[in-house]
């Protein structure tokens, strides 16, 4: 179905940038279609309102309901972005995402919303091209100043080989050792006081640990990957070992250091290693949980994907419509001689 869209969408001007996204304009509007499943696609349109709309939102659902249109879906409406869902199926088509397309559209400016017509890198106005972005704040087909992106991008490019050049894996190990630690220590304190494992807070032990492998100059190549990992695993006993010993100290007012010797002391008996076998794998699920959830920030740290997606961003640069059909500034007159 993904071909076939991306085939169908081609007659209205739409490129793929990628093999999952398409990129084009709809009455001026920038507009992103990602597929989400086999059959069916996140819509993305480019709009600048300063922050997120609910009333705008319901607006949008509401002209959406009373089209009929039981494929399409509007999710959110935020500050640079309106995004929506279609899905293709026995009663969606072609034609019906292009007629959830341009019934955005013409909402939108019957609501006052026009399309994005500041620099989605710099704010400047009159943005002379459109490119695709992956931003946090600002995904998408977006308007952009193509001298802003090239210059974005070779700043990348230069970080990249600075990176590869001159990046250190011991240094990066002792980084991320550092951020794993500031992990582990925020789920010891849950695990202690509030007797629960939680996954998102888990997620922090890689995600702590890539932020400090990249922050003390590691090499960020696929090897990063494996240090963080490694690193992850390696978490759940020492959590295991210094919930112990808290727990001495807390229940028993044990002293630390002797907490410390005594956890050592029984921590590789066989009668404790059996009494936490069932604690040890339960937290090797969920750290794996956690890795999963932190999978995405990690590989976008990657010096091979920050190309790529530079690269994206170049590839995908086009002459924004709005640009192209703005009236040309008088030219000055002569001088009189």
């Amino acid at each position: 179905m993904e071909n076939e869209m991306i085939s169908g969408m081609r007659q209205y001007g739409f490129q793929a940038v990628t093999p999952y996204v398409c990129v084009g304009t709809w009455k001026n509007y920038a507009v992103t279609l990602r597929r989400f499943t086999r059959q069916s696609y996140y819509v993305y349109l480019a709009v600048r309102l300063g922050k997120a709309n609910s009333q705008l939102r319901k607006t949008l659902r509401a002209a959406v309901k009373a089209a009929g249109m039981k494929k399409a879906a509007v999710n959110s409406v935020q500050a640079n972005t309106v995004m929506g869902s279609f899905s293709f199926g026995d009663s969606g088509s072609l034609a019906g995402l292009t007629a959830f397309l341009e019934l955005l559209t013409n909402t939108l400016r019957e609501n006052g919303v026009g399309p994005a017509n500041t620099c989605a890198v710099t704010g400047a106005p009159n943005p002379d091209s459109l490119c695709m972005l992956q931003r946090q704040n600002c995904y998408g087909y977006q308007p952009v100043c193509a001298s802003a992106v090239r210059r974005e991008t070779s700043a990348v490019q230069e970080r990249v080989e600075e990176n590869e050049n001159n990046g250190s894996y011991l240094t990066g190990t002792l980084g991320a050792v550092l951020g794993a630690i500031l992990g582990i220590g925020v789920n010891v304190l849950t695990i202690l006081f509030l007797e629960r494992i939680f996954s998102l807070l888990f997620a922090l032990v890689p995600i702590g640990a890539m932020f400090g492998y990249k922050l003390c100059k590691g090499k960020t190549n696929k090897y990063s990957l494996l240090i963080v990992i490694v690193l992850s695993v390696l978490a759940v006993p020492v959590m295991i070992y210094l919930s112990t010993a808290l727990s001495f100290v807390r229940e028993l007012k044990t002293p630390l250091g002797e907490a410390l010797r005594v956890t050592g002391e029984i921590f590789f008996t066989g009668k404790f290693l059996r009494e936490i076998l069932g604690d040890l794998v339960k937290m090797l699920i969920v750290m794996a949980v956690g890795v999963a959830f932190a999978w995405g920030y990690m590989r976008e740290q990657l010096n091979v994907n920050k190309l790529e997606g530079a690269n994206v961003h170049l590839e995908s640069l086009r002459p924004n419509p709005l640009y192209a059909q703005a009236p040309a500034a008088p030219e000055p007159e002569a001088p009189a001689e």
